[in-house]
């Protein structure tokens, strides 16, 4: 399949506007330039229509004393509901609640469950662990407080988007064997899962939003070492024990160089015993779920996706 019309159309546009605005090469952009620019592209990913859900701001104390933001996203209905703890993508560098508030209404909303979507820190000023470490303390919090939100804290899943899946899954392996908080579920959409770069839709060498030389210039102000990299909380396909991971959905787009390893990854969680649910879109690109709101097939994966979620979820 090719990719989705739209979706070339959609990127056409932000390409012409950051020619526009003489949008550096890599090699020569910083994080608070790429910030900039992202903020810019994001006026052309319009929002979904979502109605029924309450918004809640809060924030908790992380291990290092500093306070990290989260907003609560709770249907208008009785509940109680299983709870999503959401992470937002931007490559460990950009990204921030406001980017992920329709994606999470719409995913409280139609999977009918709470999502709390957590604002960790930022690479470069907080390297690894730094985000990872947010995640972690953000799901203990969450599973002391979920009931507040009308949330079933027996039913607590975790999930997120690129960078955003790439905590998410470190975080299933942390929690794997802990005898005090039980993931039900992991929600991997479009993942990060391993520091390499040699896999096939790598080679592929696509240039649809995310491309190679991004995802290196990502892991460059994530990591402080490369040796990091080696570690299975920045590359969760490395970990050698999956067979007690939670029951996972992972979500997949052809036109993505991340697509191989979440591809092996599902393949290893089989292989483990683990239910997984693939949903895989051949004629979509990295970051589809934001381009819902201009791109039909984009609104078609979504509502597929969050209905595949809520038949897990209530299962």
């Amino acid at each position: 399949m090719r990719v989705d019309v739209q979706v070339l159309q959609l990127l056409e546009s932000v390409g012409n506007k950051m020619r526009e605005l003489a949008h550096p090469p890599l090699a020569e952009l910083t994080p608070a330039q790429s910030r900039d620019y992202y903020q810019v592209a994001r006026g052309f990913f319009k929002d979904v229509p979502v109605t029924g859900v309450s918004v809640i701001h809060s924030s908790f104390t992380g291990r290092d004393g500093h306070e990290v933001p989260i907003r609560v996203y709770t249907p208008y209905e009785m509940g109680p509901f299983p709870v999503l703890v959401y992470f937002h993508g931007g490559g460990w560098v950009f990204g921030d609640l406001s980017s992920s508030e329709n994606v999470c209404k719409y995913f409280s909303s139609y999977a009918q469950t709470v999502v709390v979507s957590v604002d960790y820190r930022l690479a470069p000023e907080h390297k690894y662990p730094a985000a990872f470490n947010d995640a972690v303390d953000a799901i203990q919090w969450v599973a002391q407080k979920a009931w507040v939100w009308k949330g079933d804290p027996s039913l607590l899943s975790i999930g997120g988007e690129s960078s955003g899946g790439n905590l998410a899954a470190a975080s299933a392996l942390y929690f794997m064997d802990d005898e005090e908080i039980e993931i039900s579920h992991q929600f991997l959409i479009t993942p990060v899962l391993d520091y390499k770069f040699d896999t096939a839709s790598y080679k592929a060498n696509y240039t649809y939003n995310l491309t190679n030389e991004k995802m290196k210039w990502f892991f460059r102000h994530y990591l402080k070492k490369e040796e990091d990299g080696q570690g299975v909380f920045v590359s969760p396909l490395r970990a050698r024990n999956m067979a007690t991971l939670p029951p996972t959905l992972m979500v997949t787009a052809e036109y993505d160089p991340l697509r191989e390893e979440a591809f092996a990854y599902t393949e290893r969680l089989q292989a483990s015993g683990v239910s997984v649910n693939h949903l895989h879109f051949g004629d979509l690109v990295h970051s589809f779920i934001n381009m819902a709101g201009v791109v039909d097939r984009s609104a078609e994966a979504l509502e597929k996706m969050t209905r595949t979620l809520k038949d897990m979820l209530y299962k």
